[in-house]
């Protein structure tokens, strides 16, 4: 088996398929996402589905409601991601708001706040965290 060794040109992505197979839910990671006011304007009513339209190629996509809060309230918000916020959870989020579209390491530090190669030290370990993982080639 050959190593793999991602690079700062290596696109990161959240691997959904990763919380499935660790017995993990990643709504509970998302919902951790969300502010307290939103958490409480959501209630009990996790599962409900929106229609996501994307303003630049007018696609739309299901989402559900956790997420539609994130990409339409939170995206706008300075403190959502600051330099501050770890980097697993800062690329978790990122990748929250823009729809899972991969992103390198050098565009992920820039919308951190953070050096390309403390974000690459970051996700390139063993560990897998939140669902962050490299897209081999």
């Amino acid at each position: 088996m050959k190593l793999f060794r991602p690079t700062e040109s290596t696109r990161f992505h959240i691997d959904y398929s990763w919380f499935e197979k660790n017995g993990q839910d990643v709504r509970v990671l998302v919902y951790k996402c969300l502010t307290p006011e939103q958490q409480e304007r959501l209630g009990d009513n996790l599962s409900e589905q929106y229609d996501y339209v994307d303003e630049m190629t007018g696609e739309v996509e299901r989402v559900d409601r956790m997420v539609y809060m994130l990409q339409t309230e939170s995206a706008t918000d300075p403190n959502f991601v600051t330099p501050r916020t770890p980097v697993f959870e800062a690329a978790f989020r990122i990748f929250l708001l823009n729809r899972n579209k991969p992103l390198t390491a050098v565009e992920l530090a820039e919308r951190m706040g953070r050096k390309p190669s403390e974000v690459l030290a970051q996700l390139s370990g063993r560990a897998v965290y939140n669902g962050i993982r490299p897209i081999v080639e």
